[in-house]
């Protein structure tokens, strides 16, 4: 199994359709195919995730395609889907398109991107996550965007369903407060 990086597939928001609503997912797109995630592993952990990668793509005959993705958090294997349609988004007040987030997200999620880690508040551990002053501070300080622009920016990122507050209770806030990709869930 290839391990693939984050240059080498496009990330994206995909909705499933539900008798009642719509799931909104994190995806991938790859060699034109959607995928959903499957399950995440730890950078030690990365036999594991390939064996585990093989065994789905063995379970399913061969009928779905699996990627195993290798990010700053760890590994993730991604599992194709059809049951699922990419999500189309306006762009908001700020003016990015789908292709300036897309750009920036790839940066923030880089090698020299924002940190994410797990980190600890009043004794509760939250997962692979930032802070939402850091990503501001990395926003200015490496894509030299105002300081005014950055939060309208990660409002839109919450919007757009590419972050969010780890307890989905702020919008996008210049603070010390904990915010996750959902492609991290």
């Amino acid at each position: 199994m290839k391990i693939l990086d984050h240059k080498q597939v496009k990330y994206c928001n995909l909705v499933k359709p539900q008798q009642d609503d719509n799931l909104y997912l994190p995806g991938l797109i790859f060699k034109n195919k959607l995928f959903i995630k499957d399950k995440s592993f730890n950078l030690e952990q990365q036999k594991e995730a390939q064996d585990y990668g093989k065994q789905q793509f063995l379970n399913s005959k061969g009928q779905k395609e699996y990627l195993l993705l290798e990010d700053v958090t760890g590994f993730i294997i991604w599992q194709e889907s059809e049951e699922v349609k990419l999500l189309k988004l306006e762009p908001k007040n700020n003016g990015l398109t789908n292709s300036d987030l897309e750009k920036i997200v790839t940066k923030v999620r880089g090698e020299k991107g924002v940190e994410i880690k797990d980190r600890r508040y009043l004794l509760e551990l939250y997962p692979k996550c930032f802070v939402g002053s850091d990503l501001v501070d990395w926003m200015v300080d490496n894509l030299s965007i105002p300081l005014e622009k950055t939060v309208k920016i990660g409002q839109q990122l919450v919007d757009n369903k590419i972050i969010h507050h780890v307890h989905d209770q702020h919008e996008f806030e210049n603070r010390y407060l904990f915010y996750r990709f959902y492609i991290d869930e």
